[in-house]
């Protein structure tokens, strides 16, 4: 990680990528320091409807991206598993 709090005397800034970083994908975050680094909230950690943690809105749209990349199933195939799993649950509840 490269941290370093500078004052930029013109518009331009430029700094050397070490060299274990070249090639990599790199975020630049700049901020008035006054400003400080804003944090998600809570509330704004969107979550899919199963246990563990909330994700954050970058992680939810990459498990829509797979999810929608896996292979799906027939509506004949899908009405055929939901009756016989009607069926089961009819006979539990019994």
């Amino acid at each position: 990680m490269i941290r370093t709090i500078l004052t930029p005397d013109t518009q331009t800034v430029t700094f050397t990528v070490p060299r274990d970083y070249v090639g990599k994908e790199l975020e630049i975050i700049a901020f008035s320091k006054k400003e400080g680094l804003r944090r998600l909230k809570k509330s704004e950690l969107l979550s899919p409807a199963l246990n563990g943690n909330p994700l954050s809105n970058e992680e939810f749209v990459e498990w829509i991206a797979n999810a929608d990349a896996k292979p799906g199933i027939g509506l004949k195939e899908a009405r055929n598993k939901w009756a016989k799993k009607r069926e089961q649950l009819k006979q539990l509840i019994k």
